[in-house]
């Protein structure tokens, strides 16, 4: 499942990729060009490559998507806000919170 500031799952922030199920497992997929023996180090290179590639843009895409729902968090909060602040004077009534009465 997707989260929402991050629009990735955690594993593919960890892994660089989707996770496989195991059903999928079952599910028999061939790559495009067969591996042997000659190309397979040239193959497991490649796609490590790849992945180190891929998980460092999805990382990167992660952060930038952090940062801009913080800062929207930022601002919804800071509308929220009163614009100017509440000056009181001698004999005001106000509303004395205690929270030490809430604990107990």
């Amino acid at each position: 499942m997707k989260q929402d500031t991050t629009q990735a799952t955690p594993f593919e922030l960890v892994y660089g990729r989707t996770a496989t199920l195991p059903v999928e497992i079952e599910v028999n997929t061939y790559s495009a060009e067969p591996i042997t023996e000659d190309n397979f180090q040239k193959t497991l290179l490649r796609r490590t490559y790849d992945l180190m590639e891929t998980l460092e843009n999805k990382q990167q895409k992660a952060a930038d998507n952090i940062q801009k729902s913080q800062e929207k968090q930022k601002k919804r909060h800071n509308d929220q806000l009163p614009k100017k602040p509440v000056k009181f004077k001698i004999e005001n009534k106000v509303l004395l919170h205690c929270t030490k009465a809430e604990k107990q």
